[in-house]
């Protein structure tokens, strides 16, 4: 009975001493969410003759950041710009850290985010266009400004349908479009202008085209993806009364129509006011009263021989002169652009399809006033004016 009852105690602390390491293997085991760059783990340090004691290293690194996709689209469309929103947990509070993207086929990255502002969660949301039917979106890989190890989510695949479009169709795919205004203008003697001022919602601007247009192109863009205002031209033959052209509303899942009309007012363009200040009917009643004010001072002046009716004739004669002296000639390259107003943002209303000499009625830095042969006023780039 002695031998038993001493191995009792042994038997009981040989349990105890297998309970103590299955718990130490379970709080050991690496977290679900572990980083492919953890297959190798960092060996604690050596302890040296003399040296503190420090805290042990962990045998597994510590996991800082954790990344989820958290939103997709259920249905998309080729051309489209569709959202992608993740979700990043940081357990380094207070320091910021990067988004870089890599790899990925049949998509193009619209707008993203860089450097993120240290919160515990952020939700960002990428835009990208899908350029083909199989997809396959960038991994995302995060990592902290001041460290070198790098956190990423695997590639996800997606699938994306592509239309079957009308034959006006514009290439648009979008949630919204509106038309704000539109203007007709002659271009040439062959063809008329259409200007087209659109705000797009979450549109590929890019690819947006006028149906029947043997020229076209963007002027001017502004805004971001919620709401891009959008400057369009295209020019059309002669004989052609309205551009149609239909854009794919992505809410809706339907083709939405638009007709504008092609009317060219050239009497209506504000712009064109006063277009021949020399031969204008007002002018020409200024230049009558002026002159007869003149004789009539020059009549008195002798009668009376006062000093005022002196100065009176000499501001009324630097008047006159203003509309009597001829305009500088200037000379405009052949296949220039005529522009309503001098801004980037101006319409272009006719191209010269010759060297033209035309009236220059003022200029500034980058562009020049002139009167054209036809008496139509616009301006020009002052690089498009000849070096002699």
């Amino acid at each position: 009975m002695a031998p038993l009852r001493l191995l009792r105690p042994l038997l009981a602390l040989l349990f105890l001493a297998s309970t103590l390491w299955a718990y130490t293997t379970i709080e050991n085991e690496p977290p679900v969410y572990a980083d492919p760059s953890d297959s190798h783990f960092p060996l604690p340090p050596a302890q040296g003759i003399g040296q503190e004691n420090e805290a042990a290293t962990p045998a597994v690194a510590e996991r800082l950041i954790y990344l989820t996709i958290e939103d997709l689209p259920k249905k998309i469309y080729v051309g489209q710009i569709f959202p992608v929103t993740i979700k990043i947990t940081s357990l380094r509070k207070h320091v910021p850290y990067y988004i870089e993207l890599s790899g990925g086929k049949n998509v193009k990255l619209i707008k993203g985010v860089e450097l993120a502002r240290p919160r515990p969660i952020n939700h960002f949301t990428f835009y990208f266009q899908a350029l083909g039917t199989r997809i396959e979106l960038p991994a995302f890989n995060v990592r902290y400004e001041d460290r070198e190890r790098t956190y990423r989510t695997e590639s996800v695949d997606l699938i994306a349908v592509r239309l079957n479009p009308p034959a006006r169709f514009s290439g648009l795919l979008a949630k919204d479009l509106k038309l704000l205004n539109y203007q007709a203008s002659a271009y040439d003697e062959e063809s008329n202008i259409l200007s087209l001022q659109l705000e797009v919602s979450y549109g590929n601007v890019a690819d947006f085209r006028l149906p029947g247009a043997t020229k076209q192109g963007i002027d001017k863009v502004e805004g971001d993806l919620n709401a891009t205002s959008l400057l369009y031209y295209g020019i059309f033959p002669l004989g052609m009364e309205q551009a149609v052209f239909s854009y794919f509303n992505i809410d809706t899942n339907r083709y939405e129509k638009f007709r504008v009309p092609i009317i060219v007012k050239r009497s209506s363009v504000s712009t064109q006011t006063n277009l021949d200040p020399q031969a204008s009917e007002f002018t020409k009643f200024k230049i009558a009263v002026v002159a007869g004010l003149i004789l009539l001072w020059l009549i008195l002046w002798f009668r009376h021989r006062g000093w005022l009716y002196p100065i009176l004739i000499l501001l009324a004669t630097a008047y006159l002169l203003t509309y009597l002296i001829p305009l500088k000639s200037v000379c405009i390259k052949e296949g220039s652009t005529v522009y309503l107003l001098p801004t980037e943002r101006s319409t272009p209303f006719m191209r010269l399809q010759s060297d033209t000499t035309a009236k220059e009625m003022h200029h500034n830095r980058d562009y020049t006033k002139v009167q054209l042969p036809n008496n139509r006023i616009g301006w020009v780039k002052n690089e498009d004016l000849c070096e002699n």
